[in-house]
């Protein structure tokens, strides 16, 4: 005889769940490493400019007025966009969150059902020994029976 799980479509509904949760875990993780890169960028840009800057302000030939003034410019723009990349951030952290969350139900679900699925297998392995057992037992006593076993 061989073992039949009942819940069988519902383990594999869970299993797809389950893929379909890591998927989007993963495209969400992704995104929110591409939005941190960006926001390194602007750091960086920040940086430049603020040295650049520092470079014009010490060199000794005297720095342009106008270069000097579209570099505070870039820098106040600079600031406004490291606060809304920030907000990005925190945004795709909790939707990070929020899928790991989800990713985390369904392996619990995925799990509970390969536990009573191993459950099942091994009572039926039980029953199978015991079965056979039993028609062994009868198919001795028969033999006995007929002198066979003389």
């Amino acid at each position: 005889m061989k073992f039949k799980f009942t819940y069988e479509r519902l383990l594999e509904y869970y299993h797809q769940q389950e893929r379909i949760a890591r998927r989007d875990f993963n495209e969400s993780l992704g995104r929110l490493e591409v939005e941190r890169q960006k926001q390194q960028r602007l750091y960086q840009q920040f940086d430049e400019a603020i040295a650049e800057l520092y470079d014009l302000r010490e060199s000794r030939d005297g720095a342009e007025v106008a270069r000097l003034q579209e570099i505070e410019i870039f820098l106040k723009g600079q600031e406004i966009r490291i606060v809304r990349q920030r907000e990005i951030i925190i945004n795709h952290t909790q939707i990070v969150e929020q899928k790991q969350e989800i990713l985390i139900a369904a392996a619990k679900e995925s799990e509970i059902f390969i536990k009573l699925k191993e459950k099942r297998l091994k009572e039926f392995k039980i029953t199978e020994k015991k079965t056979e057992a039993k028609n062994n037992d009868e198919l001795v006593v028969t033999r006995f029976r007929r002198g066979e076993g003389l």
